[in-house]
């Protein structure tokens, strides 16, 4: 009778982490982290315009499945009207699309 256990990984096969593609990354980059208004630099994820985004405040501690969860705000693209990025903060005061900052 076959064991209905699950076969267990060998400890080389546990250290190998499958690498990741290139093809799908996101620019970004924090400013003024230290202020009471911080700043944020970043690429949309589906128009690849620049972005800089003003946002203040702790991030929100709300409620997943009966466990605590910080709460992500959706930033929204102002071109592709999607949403950008999703960032861990009380409030997001503006955003505004920028020439692209990495070439």
């Amino acid at each position: 009778m076959p064991s209905k256990l699950p076969k267990r990984l060998s400890p080389e096969s546990r250290r190998v982490k499958p690498e990741l593609s290139a093809e799908r990354f996101q620019h970004v980059r924090f400013l003024d982290c230290d202020k009471a208004v911080s700043r944020i630099i970043f690429e949309c994820l589906h128009c690849q315009e620049g972005i800089l985004c003003e946002f203040t405040g702790e991030p929100v501690v709300g409620e997943y499945n009966g466990r605590p969860s910080i709460i992500q705000v959706k930033v929204q693209c102002p071109n592709s009207e999607q949403t950008a990025i999703r960032i861990s903060t009380e409030e997001v005061l503006s955003t505004i699309v920028i020439p692209f900052p990495w070439t």
